[in-house]
């Protein structure tokens, strides 16, 4: 089950830092589908927006599947407990962020102090203070300028560093008035210069 698990989140995240460089594009799950899938499912209706939408949902989707999968197996890597968090890494495989997919549906990402930073809105990642931070795509997280902050550790063909202890998760601020969402840069294949735990603190400052 933790195999398959594994598979089903990889179909998604099929990214890979050579490295610790950068991921190859991973495809939309609606790229799999034939004309004739596509057809039935009445997605040629849908705009472009739209099937962006699906997508994110769907990866949602199969992100929970995996670490319920996962939470029936296995045990964290420090303590043995079980973990349902979906950890993301910096530029030198180290652990900044995470999302506890059992907190809510909008997928907050929270530090390793406890601290919620930000969440998920469709592929967009919006600050607690409503700033737009960027985009989630494949398995990393973008900025304004199209450069990596932050990727999952499927995304790397090396080792990442072993993850310390969470601490306790901090209560969620209100959300801010969410700022409209800038025009996509084109996603490069370069780490971001602004280091991936000051990317998500611009999200309460």
């Amino acid at each position: 089950m933790k195999f398959v698990g594994r598979i089903l989140l990889l179909l998604v995240l099929s990214c890979a830092v050579s490295g610790g460089q950068a991921p190859t594009n991973a495809p939309k799950i609606t790229d799999l589908f034939t004309s004739d899938d596509f057809r039935k499912a009445g997605l040629s209706k849908l705009s472009a927006e739209e099937i962006a939408a699906l997508n994110a949902a769907i990866f949602r989707v199969l992100i929970k599947i995996n670490l319920q999968s996962e939470s029936r197996i296995g045990s964290s890597v420090n303590s043995g407990a079980e973990t349902k968090d979906l950890n993301f890494y910096d530029s030198r495989g180290k652990a900044v962020a995470y999302i506890d997919e059992e907190d809510d549906e909008n997928s907050t990402f929270y530090l390793w102090d406890g601290k919620p930073v930000a969440y998920l809105d469709d592929d967009s990642v919006f600050g607690f203070n409503g700033k737009h931070l960027g985009w989630i795509k494949g398995s990393a997280i973008y900025d304004h300028d199209g450069n990596m902050v932050a990727a999952l550790a499927e995304a790397f063909t090396g080792s990442v560093s072993v993850a310390p202890t969470k601490s306790f998760k901090q209560f969620k601020p209100f959300k801010g008035f969410k700022e409209f969402k800038p025009f996509k840069p084109f996603f490069n294949l370069s780490w971001s210069e602004t280091p991936a735990r000051v990317f998500f603190l611009r999200g309460v400052a």
